[in-house]
């Protein structure tokens, strides 16, 4: 007997269709035909895309798109007057993308980045400055063949300069004398070695004659960031104070100057084709080079003519003769000079010259402050070293690609006034005028070792002033004009000055003290007469003075010296432990001498 349900049929879902239903099939039909066509458009858009693209990428990359914009306008102009813009055709990409990086993504958002900029009203905020990479100045088609490298090339044009000699205007025909190479100033790794070898070298030859710990006294003045006279002028008295040997002396000074040697090299080596090469704001051409980068490295801690600022390291002396003044003889004759016999002579350059030089490089702390508003990016700049600017450099120059006036003052370096007659041009003498450390090197000196309580031989310890630690300078007591030996203007210190600030028991003070040391002072002399007759009389009678017999006679003449010529009353506790150290040596002296 078969089931009631037997009979029944199965009823299907809702929504459910068979596998042969036709409207099943319309409905896969319209979908994949939806399909197709949305693929379709989506391809037509992709390639409408492409296209677009390809042709923004055309018509941004010409030199014309470039121009129109307003901030460009001068860069423009000046690249169509160009060498690469008239006949090499060098479009603005072809340079300032590195090649194989236009068609990257990061270009994509260098590009973008600069439109954001212009539109929402922040260009000029900060500082954007075009690059162009070394690779793309040495492609395979511009200068990759480094030809440039070794052609000696003339810096300036011929030309006529109208003169005012003894009263009248005289043509001077001018050639340039400056000739540059590139391979001279890029290619330093094997000079860098040498110097390096040439200063470990004399290092070790330092700490074997005068110890580790005078040593490291030595390398701080060497490495101090002073001008190349100041710290010559240390190193000097340093050998004299420790009584170190003329050899000593002078590796003293040959490491001081292979130490910014190096420095300058090392500086070089960070130098990229964009250092030197700049944009030519006169619109004559795209590019000029910066004068301001050869004076920068040549003239920063340098001496007129000494070292980098050697004239004729760069200079070639002139040629001819050159009428200097006329109506000076008998006869009225012009008077004309060869430079060609004045090198020869070995005079210095700055006899004439010194007018050519104005200014100075120096970076102050207020100049790093512009950038950096943290002090501990500052913290290093007052005591900064050889070291310290070779870290300076590398980051900003190599790595970030400032320029050399982003930091250094600028300087100006030519003929004062070529046209003017010389005799009577302002600021011509005020070069000489305001360093007065070339006519009376190393004034004051001994007054500042006195002040300090610093510099005595054979003592090791420091007695400054109290005064200083009160901030006096010497202003304070040095308040009386008055005139010189010579007739000459100077402002002299007083007992009154004393007065000015202390009560009237000090006046008795300081005429006890001026006796005090003036006694002791002839006493110390007296003494140092003595021992250095009896040197030389045994030495007259053919004995052979020890050394070290001769070392306490020196040390006591320099600190007698540094009394009598520094003013016993600039540091009147000091000034008596000189005297003691120095009556001292004096008796050890004529002990060993057998007195």
């Amino acid at each position: 007997m078969s089931s009631a349900s037997d009979g029944l049929k199965s009823t299907p879902n809702p929504g459910e269709t068979g596998a042969g239903d036709p409207a099943s099939d319309h409905h896969k039909g319209r979908f994949r035909k939806l399909l197709i066509r949305s693929g379709l458009v989506l391809l037509g858009l992709a390639l409408l895309g492409g296209i677009a693209l390809a042709g923004a990428e055309h018509y941004t990359s010409k030199p014309d798109f470039c121009g129109s914009c307003h901030i460009m306008t001068a860069h423009y102009e000046s690249w169509s007057h160009d060498i690469h813009g008239q006949k090499q055709l060098a479009r603005c990409v072809d340079c300032h993308y590195a090649p194989g990086e236009q068609t990257t993504i990061k270009a994509k958002f260098k590009g973008l980045s600069q439109v954001a900029s212009y539109f929402s009203g922040r260009y000029g905020a900060t500082r954007p400055r075009a690059h162009v990479a070394d690779a793309s100045c040495l492609r395979s088609n511009c200068h990759g063949d480094k030809a440039h490298f070794s052609k000696v090339l003339t810096i300036g044009k011929p030309r006529t300069e109208i003169r005012n000699i003894g009263g009248k205007e005289v043509e001077v025909q001018r050639t340039p004398s400056v000739h540059f190479v590139h391979e001279k100033h890029l290619e330093v790794k094997a000079r860098q070695q040498d110097v390096t070898n040439n200063i470990e070298t004399t290092k070790s030859r330092l700490i074997a004659a005068i110890g580790a710990e005078n040593f490291a006294r030595v390398e701080k003045v060497a490495t101090a960031m002073e001008l190349s006279s100041v710290r010559e002028q240390a190193l000097r008295s340093m050998a004299e104070q420790f009584q170190f040997n003329e050899s000593v002396e002078k590796d003293m000074l040959e490491f001081d100057h292979l130490e910014h040697r190096r420095i300058r090299l090392d500086q070089l080596s960070g130098f990229n084709c964009s250092t030197c090469h700049t944009f030519n704001d006169s619109l004559t051409s795209h590019l000029r080079v910066d004068r301001q980068v050869c004076f920068t490295c040549h003239f920063t801690q340098q001496e007129f003519n000494r070292d980098t600022g050697e004239c004729l390291r760069c200079h070639e002396p002139p040629r001819r003769a050159i009428q200097v003044h006329g109506g000076a003889t008998a006869t009225n004759e012009a008077v004309v000079m060869d430079h060609d016999d004045i090198v020869k002579r070995k005079v210095d350059c700055a006899s004439c010259h010194l007018d050519v030089l104005r200014g100075d490089t120096r970076v102050t702390e207020r100049d790093c402050a512009r950038c950096h508003d943290e002090q501990s990016k500052l913290s290093e700049f007052a005591h900064r070293t050889t070291e310290t600017v070779r870290k300076y450099h590398a980051s900003h120059v190599a790595n970030q690609r400032a320029h050399c006036v982003d930091c250094h003052r600028t300087i100006e370096h030519g003929l004062l006034d070529p046209q003017a007659q010389v005799g009577t041009t302002a600021g011509f003498l005020n070069p000489v005028l305001n360093n007065c450390q070339h006519c009376h090197p190393n004034h004051h000196n001994q007054q500042v070792s006195l002040l300090t309580g610093t510099g005595g031989a054979a003592i090791d310890f420091q007695t400054p002033n109290a005064m200083l630690a009160s901030r006096l300078n010497c202003r304070a007591c040095h308040t009386v004009a008055d005139t010189d030996t010579g007739g000459d203007a100077l402002v002299r210190a007083t007992r009154e000055g004393c007065l000015s600030c202390h009560s009237t028991e000090y006046g008795e003070m300081f005429d006890q003290w001026a006796v005090e040391l003036k006694t002791y002072l002839t006493e110390s002399e007296e003494m140092l007469t003595r021992v250095k007759k009896l040197v030389e009389e045994q030495h007259g009678a053919g004995k052979t003075i020890p050394e070290d017999v001769q070392k306490l006679v020196h040390a006591a003449q320099y600190n007698v010296d540094l009394v009598a010529r520094g003013g016993g009353l600039h540091n009147r506790q000091y000034a008596l432990q000189l005297l003691d150290s120095a009556r001292r040596g004096l008796a050890d002296a004529e002990t060993k001498l057998g007195q």
